[in-house]
């Protein structure tokens, strides 16, 4: 016997657990189970002899099966199934496949267990091709539900991803913007948002293809992603355009996370077949700083008025970052013009 069904994964590896106070029933069920498995590796077999130690397990290791006997000091297995299928009902950490042990056998027993939410019985006396019986069927769950498990996370990902870029998609970024400023509010805590556009993106399709302008956005997000990656969020807001939120960053903590990703942008080198792309960027910054402001805040405004500041970053020539202040638009970095670099 052996694995059936599973993919020769480390993520496959099967994580047992045997709740039993006898040491003979535990041992019988250790010796079935390892007669199934032959490749301990394959297999991470674990054992208590409580009831309330075996939920806190369950709950902890996520366990794919359970061999859990009826009666338990401290829990009894019925009430340990009910906790663990509440649990399961709201969250994706997993399906717990358990098998009762018991010595009832009587059909009203089996009903109780079985709507207490035991997938199966094994009435003592044990005999192994009981447990390998049990062991079959329960790996073709864990299998199965690894396999939704596996689907939903790609749709997940493919739903939050920019497939051209690989980093988040505006709808995720708009959402995470929004979750952030909601948060701030809440807790009276600044936040930062910056929105960037590729100086003369239309001048790299038509000079050098649109191949050529895929790789530009594919690495600026590449580059974005990484720099950004604990201090904030970045995504592609659409055409050519970035948007980073930056969560509990003041105006000064702001400009010094944009200016050094500005400058490390600025310094690198797009060569895309054998040619030097010249690329810079020019960006727009907003802030919500003081629990005063917060009221005053939206998602929508606080965009508009980084597309405020990136319109002016564009009509003071590209190539530099603007903010907007009281007094009116500011700027604080140009090193570098498009001329330069070409």
């Amino acid at each position: 016997m052996g694995l059936l069904g599973l993919n020769e994964d480390a993520s496959d590896v099967v994580r047992i657990l045997i709740a039993n106070d006898s040491r003979l029933e535990k041992r019988i069920l250790f010796d079935g189970i390892g007669r199934f498995f032959p490749d301990r590796s394959r297999i991470i077999l674990e054992s208590c002899s409580r009831g309330d130690d075996a939920l806190d397990y369950i709950f902890k290791e996520s366990p794919d099966m359970v061999f859990l006997d009826w009666v338990l000091p401290g829990i009894e297995g019925p009430e340990i199934c009910r906790s663990v299928r509440e649990k399961e009902g709201g969250d994706d950490s997993g399906y717990c496949y358990i098998v009762m042990t018991t010595s009832m056998d009587d059909r009203s027993s089996i009903a109780h267990g079985l709507s207490s939410g035991a997938d199966d019985f094994i009435t003592k006396p044990f005999h192994s091709e009981d447990i390998e019986a049990r062991i079959t069927v329960g790996l073709r769950l864990v299998e199965a539900y690894r396999k939704v498990l596996r689907q939903k996370e790609a749709i997940d990902r493919m739903s939050r991803t920019d497939e051209l870029t690989g980093i988040f998609n505006r709808r995720y970024v708009l959402s995470y913007l929004e979750k952030s400023l909601d948060r701030a509010q809440r807790e009276n805590r600044p936040l930062s948002i910056c929105l960037c556009d590729v100086d003369f993106f239309k001048h790299i399709n038509d000079n050098y293809g649109h191949q050529a302008g895929d790789f530009v956005l594919r690495k600026l997000g590449y580059f974005m992603e990484t720099f950004l990656e604990k201090q904030g969020v970045a995504g592609r807001y659409g055409g050519d355009e970035f948007l980073f939120v930056l969560p509990e960053a003041d105006e000064a903590e702001a400009k010094e996370i944009v200016c050094s990703l500005y400058e490390r942008i600025l310094s690198a080198h797009f060569v895309f077949n054998g040619k030097e792309l010249p690329i810079s960027l020019s960006c727009g910054l907003s802030f919500v700083l003081s629990p005063m402001e917060h009221g005053m805040w939206n998602s929508s405004n606080l965009i508009k008025m980084a597309d405020d500041a990136l319109y002016e970053a564009k009509r003071r020539g590209k190539n530099r970052i603007c903010f907007y202040r009281d007094e009116g638009m500011e700027e604080f970095f140009s090193e570098r013009s498009y001329q330069d670099l070409a």
